[in-house]
């Protein structure tokens, strides 16, 4: 099976454990593609440079989390920033971005403000809008539906099925994480049941959110393989079908092929 990781920070643990390494356990586990995510401006750049050392593995995106929007002072200049560097070239995706109402390190105004420019920057590039979403469905569905079809994915869904539809009609693709695994996630497996085939991601969003099998350790993207058997089990299909439709959709969304 080839399986393509379509969220991960890598290079959040690379000081204790070197993102290459991660990468070679990852290829050795299956693994033939990953994007890694960026955050913010630093870890943008961070992320290009790994996707240029291991073009054939790793594609990266230029984005500023909803958490990282807090200082209104600031804001604007982090993303002229953001900007110029998705600009510059060497990425596949814009973001992560979204609303994350859930924590309290940034005002819900600032976190709107920044996910309508990544919105107009992905659709000014032609790249799509990698999504997050915490505690803020309903907010996040009504501002992507002003401004649907949209190009993208809704990372890490955690909603249950009554949301799903609501993302897919804004014309995103919905990704499923290691919290798909857990025992009290019966509304999650249900949800991902609702995606259409070709509109369906698998990712890891590690070093968070390690699967089942894996809980209590950092994740990394060698981890994938339990999520992708959850989330085949869930929807009734083989592992390899799923592991097939999941990286065909992920290539055609970040590489355009």
């Amino acid at each position: 099976m080839r399986i393509f990781d379509t969220h991960c920070h890598p290079l959040w643990r690379d000081a204790e454990d070197p993102a290459l390494a991660q990468i070679d356990r990852a290829r050795a586990a299956g693994v033939a593609a990953l994007l890694c995510v960026a955050t913010d401006a630093p870890s943008a750049r961070a992320a290009r440079a790994l996707a240029r050392s291991v073009p054939d593995f790793v594609a990266a995106s230029a984005g500023l989390h909803p958490n990282d929007t807090g200082d209104a002072a600031a804001l604007d200049g982090i993303l002229e920033e953001i900007g110029a560097l998705a600009r510059s070239g060497g990425f596949a995706a814009v973001g992560e971005t979204g609303l994350d109402f859930y924590r309290d390190r940034a005002a819900p105004e600032l976190q709107e403000r920044a996910l309508l420019f990544h919105l107009e920057l992905a659709r000014e590039l032609g790249l799509p809008v990698i999504l997050h979403c915490r505690a803020a469905a309903a907010r996040l569905a009504e501002i992507l539906a002003e401004r649907a079809p949209l190009r993208g994915v809704m990372h890490c869904y955690s909603e249950g099925p009554e949301m799903v539809g609501r993302f897919l009609d804004c014309g995103l693709h919905v990704s499923f994480a290691g919290n798909l695994t857990y025992p009290k996630s019966a509304a999650l497996r249900e949800a991902c049941a609702l995606v259409p085939r070709e509109r369906l991601l698998v990712e890891t969003d590690a070093p968070f959110l390690a699967p089942q099998p894996q809980r209590g350790r950092p994740n990394e993207p060698a981890f994938i393989l339990h999520t992708l058997e959850a989330l085949a089990a869930a929807r009734g299909e083989a592992p390899a079908d799923t592991a097939r439709i999941t990286f065909d959709n992920a290539c055609a969304l970040f590489r355009g092929a």
